[in-house]
């Protein structure tokens, strides 16, 4: 296998960070600008976390380019971190959101006809017949959780290793050399004793999930169909069909959140698998990026909610905005118009090429690398062979990208160079891992140069 000098890494890095630094003027002095107001100088604290030593500031996002303030077109490959993967400023969801905001109102705490053509399609695509809409994933993954345990009369969940459901204390748990702590980081969990909340099993093991599950004291299971947040792993044969048996077997719900695996195509993978799950959640770019979320649940979990509506619900999730007219229009424009078939068609199809460019790459230079595609959806890893579960993706990185997982998280140097040479040349990926996405108006010439941007790179380390 070939070897990557760390040396070099770092003083790549360095031209490159340097070179960021004198094209982007503009950028860095808003962003001194905003730290004068703004916590970290960016309103939202993922914002810090691109490479370069400061975000670029957008003037304008169109279908899978920004502009930034410096006149610097890039590639989108990152689109919001899925939230814009129905491509920035699509016209059809535009025109949706618009005409809902101007000529009927933003929101009014009362339903709009299109709630009934989405709660329908819903249902059509991902198998649950009734459903909620609420303003982001992590809401609702904390609302089902709250159902699960009241429903259940059990307090404990089960999460996987490695998985990220949002801000929701009970899932920022990790098993850290065998020791469940909350996540390095987290601020404030409710229960500082993580042991009290949640228990967590690595993905793919059968048997830690029977012996989990076995005490009969967890409400609910919480996953994604494939992980992602870790780098994409999939299910191994038949592990799906034995999470749903042993969750039925011991009483215990199960929650599929595919807030980021709906990149595998337009009912996603609990679509295309045919997954029974009690409660189901998406987010992100369900309405085109507006912020929204969707919630479903089985007959049974609606007919007991319906028992304790309206006052219990008032009083234990959701939030004014939720469900409101102009995100239920942005849901029915996405849906209508950008999350089908032959958009879907279009964008694994070059995914694919992506793929097979980036493992020609790893192959013709002889890199302990991989790479793994999930419908639209690309990343490559500094691993020999995809992990099975998220022990292995945490600590597995090779020694070139080695970094203090507690204080530094999963980035390093080589993953930093990445980023930053990507974006010196008109390319961005998602910050920390490189995870692309190919938008609806991508083209093979866009595939084509981010392709090429890491072949140069590669050959720029290997020298």
């Amino acid at each position: 296998m070939a070897t990557i000098s760390l040396e070099r890494v770092k003083e790549l890095l360095g031209q490159e960070n340097e070179r960021f630094v004198r094209e982007r003027p503009r950028s860095r002095a808003l962003f001194e600008e905003a730290k004068k107001n703004l916590v970290g100088g960016v309103p939202m604290s993922w914002m810090r976390i691109w490479s370069g030593g400061f975000p670029v500031f957008v003037e304008k996002a169109q279908g899978v380019y920004i502009t930034d303030v410096d006149g610097h077109r890039y590639l989108d490959l990152c689109l919001g971190d899925t939230g814009g993967l129905c491509g920035h400023a699509h016209p059809k969801i535009v025109e949706a959101i618009t005409d809902q905001m101007v000529n009927r109102g933003t929101t009014t705490m009362l339903p709009t006809q299109d709630c009934i053509w989405v709660g329908k399609e819903l249902e059509r695509r991902f198998g649950l017949p009734f459903w909620q809409v609420l303003m982001t994933a992590t809401d609702a993954n904390r609302m089902a959780l709250k159902i699960a345990r009241s429903f259940t009369g059990r307090q404990l969940i089960l999460a996987f290793n490695g998985t990220y459901h949002g801000s929701v204390d009970e899932t920022l748990v990790v098993n850290f050399f065998g020791e469940l702590i909350n996540v390095p980081g987290m601020l404030g969990p409710i229960v500082p004793d993580a042991t009290k909340m949640t228990r967590v099993i690595d993905f793919n093991d059968v048997d830690a999930l029977e012996q989990a599950l076995a005490p009969g004291d967890i409400a609910c299971v919480i996953t994604e169909p494939v992980m992602t947040n870790i780098g994409i792993i999939a299910p191994e044969k038949g592990y799906h069909e034995a999470l749903r048996d042993i969750t039925k077997k011991y009483g215990t719900l199960l929650l599929i959140d595919e807030t980021h695996s709906m990149c595998a195509g337009p009912r996603g993978v609990t679509g295309q698998m045919g997954l029974t799950p009690d409660i189901f959640v998406a987010g992100k770019f369900i309405a085109g990026g507006y912020p929204a979320a969707i919630l479903g649940f089985t007959s049974e979990l609606s007919d007991w909610l319906g028992q304790r509506l309206p006052w219990h619900n008032f009083f234990g999730f959701g939030g004014t905005l939720s469900g409101n007219a102009t995100a239920v229009a942005g849901i029915r424009a996405a849906l209508e118009h950008v999350i089908n078939e032959e958009n879907y068609d279009r964008m694994t199809r070059l995914a694919q090429r992506m793929e097979e460019g980036l493992a020609r790459i790893i192959k013709d230079n002889d890199l302990a690398w991989y790479v793994a595609r999930i419908g639209c959806r690309v990343e490559f890893r500094f691993l020999p062979k995809p992990p099975k579960n998220g022990s292995e993706a945490l600590f597995a990185e090779v020694d070139y990208n080695e970094v203090d997982i507690v204080t530094e998280g999963l980035t390093g140097p080589l993953d930093a160079l990445i980023h930053v040479w990507c974006a010196n040349r008109g390319i961005l990926l998602t910050p920390v891992h490189e995870m692309a996405l190919v938008g609806p108006t991508a083209t093979r010439e866009d595939v084509d140069h981010y392709v090429d941007t890491i072949g140069a790179l590669v050959r720029e380390l290997l020298g």
